[in-house]
């Protein structure tokens, strides 16, 4: 089904800016038949506008709700933020496959069963096919990160029977995701106690002595880059295409010398420090492609690099020739689940 997705998404997008309801051709009901567990709909995305409103970000928003096999009020299960990564939205939980696989994993009892929140992180929330990303972060277009904090997060506890303690709560986020899913465990340490990211940049000032963003990372020749170019090039698509980082944090950060102290604040990298993080305080786990196109693997590396100076562990797991795409994304989806199982508390009596 991603795959799919992504060719519609491809083929629209070298035509002409893509506004279609793609996504929604998933069924709901089809979807939740082959469960043990089921998705509660809280979206527009399957006739009724179920959608919750959101305060901060002054518009109502898609949120999915996973209950596991056999989910029963009268106990207390821990909670599973899901984030999705940018060029798609709140649907890319549904994916049939992954999810299947996750609710037969909690089934079996191969994983704790847990409830998993899967809200939207695109600044339109109109299902729009490479809408732009919020990174999940207060950027120029919302405030994703309080959303998340003080609303989506509140309201699942408040209809679901959830484990109170911050050892209970993990954080899961897919590349641009895994940027926000860092950032928010980082600075929200009173509410999340677990965190894993695939594929993310982690390190958005990584930067070399020689100025080579595309550089492996070598501890001799690694540095913090001090200045925002939004036209420097990050990866070229089909190694011809160049991509800038502007096309991903412009709308996020602006563009302007006041860009970088913006991503500092944001940037997991630079709160491994500022935020003081503590040796055994926050359970971290960064899968990463070997090969990933964006350079995201010096990130990672850089980043368990940085933590380590902290004395911070960090259960870094490299996809040796894997590339920064659905395949390696797919791939590791359920290693991340089963690593976050194994570090939540299990499900237990209120």
């Amino acid at each position: 089904m991603k795959r799919l997705l992504v060719f519609l998404i491809l083929t629209a997008s070298i035509a002409t800016t893509a506004q279609g309801q793609v996504f929604d051709l998933l069924s709901l009901k089809r979807i939740n038949h082959k469960l043990c567990g089921r998705v509660v709909d809280y979206t527009q995305n399957h006739g009724n506008d179920r959608r919750i409103y959101s305060e901060i970000l002054g518009r109502p928003r898609d949120l999915y709700v996973y209950l596991p096999p056999g989910y029963n009020p009268s106990y207390a299960y821990p909670l599973i933020v899901f984030l999705h990564g940018a060029d798609v939205d709140e649907h890319d939980f549904l994916d049939p496959r992954d999810l299947l696989e996750l609710d037969r994993a909690m089934t079996n009892g191969q994983i704790p069963k847990a409830i998993i929140a899967a809200p939207d992180g695109t600044y339109g929330g109109l299902n729009r096919v490479l809408a732009t990303h919020s990174m999940w972060v207060n950027g120029r277009g919302g405030r994703f990160e309080d959303h998340v904090v003080q609303e989506v997060v509140p309201f699942v506890m408040r209809s679901y029977s959830i484990l109170p303690g911050r050892e209970s709560h993990a954080l899961l986020g897919i590349s641009a995701g895994g940027f926000g899913a860092m950032s928010m465990a980082l600075k929200h340490r009173d509410l999340f106690g677990v965190v894993a990211t695939i594929g993310g940049p982690l390190n958005m000032r990584y930067d070399t002595c020689q100025g080579s963003y595309g550089d492996d990372f070598n501890p001799a020749t690694f540095r913090m880059r001090t200045e925002y170019n939004p036209h420097m090039v990050i990866a070229r698509t089909f190694g011809i295409l160049p991509r800038f980082v502007g096309q991903y944090l412009g709308n996020v950060y602006g563009r302007g010398p006041e860009v970088i102290e913006r991503i500092k604040a944001d940037n997991p990298a630079d709160l491994l420090f500022s935020t003081n993080l503590q040796p055994d305080e926050l359970a971290i786990y960064v899968n990463y492609a070997g090969r990933d196109d964006f350079n995201f693997d010096a990130h990672a590396e850089s980043f368990a690099w940085l933590a380590a100076q902290r004395g911070v562990m960090v259960d870094l797991v490299k996809d040796p020739n894997a590339r920064h795409n659905l395949a390696y994304i797919e791939a590791n989806e359920m290693p991340a689940y089963r690593w976050i199982g194994s570090r939540i508390q299990a499900i237990a009596a209120p």
